[in-house]
């Protein structure tokens, strides 16, 4: 089971290195929506800000979750400060400096994706995470693909 966990950790390091070093490497820079960011960018950027979350202030990470988060899901879930309580809960609290994330599972459909991410959490236990996102129309993030919610999965190794 561990020497699985490693290859996945391998190939996450490998997927993400493959990422940052394409042309695009600047859009994962960005804290905001944008139409040129793919779902798994977005996933990438709000795993990345939760990773550090209080680098360069505190709860900076998950203010740029918030960010990206859909008008519907910021309807439930905000506004801001009830937003840092759920991500600081027991449900999304070990995705605060998390040790690193894989991502798997990637299915993209029309306006619709999905994307599973596995994070190495303190205390070298795996989490796992499956983000649910949508391409935004007729609103101020048309074109912007964005997190509609996240929900905790298992994690199973063969």
């Amino acid at each position: 089971m561990e020497r699985y966990l490693r290859f996945r950790w391998l190939v996450g390091i490998l997927v993400l290195f493959g990422l940052l070093s394409t042309s695009a490497a600047s859009d994962l820079l960005r804290t905001t929506p944008h139409p040129s960011l793919s779902p798994l960018d977005v996933v990438v950027i709000v795993m990345n800000a939760l990773q550090h979350n209080d680098t360069p202030d505190r709860n900076r990470g998950i203010s740029v979750t918030f960010n990206f988060a859909s008008p519907a899901n910021k309807r439930v879930t905000g506004p801001l400060m009830r937003f840092v309580t759920m991500v600081r809960g027991p449900v999304y609290g070990k995705m605060i400096g998390h040790q690193g994330a894989t991502y798997e599972n990637v299915e993209i459909e029309g306006d619709n994706a999905r994307i599973d991410v596995i994070i190495k959490a303190r205390g070298r236990k795996y989490l796992g995470f499956r983000f649910l996102l949508s391409r935004q129309r007729h609103n101020q993030f048309n074109g912007s693909w964005m997190t509609d919610s996240v929900i905790p999965i298992e994690v199973v190794s063969s």
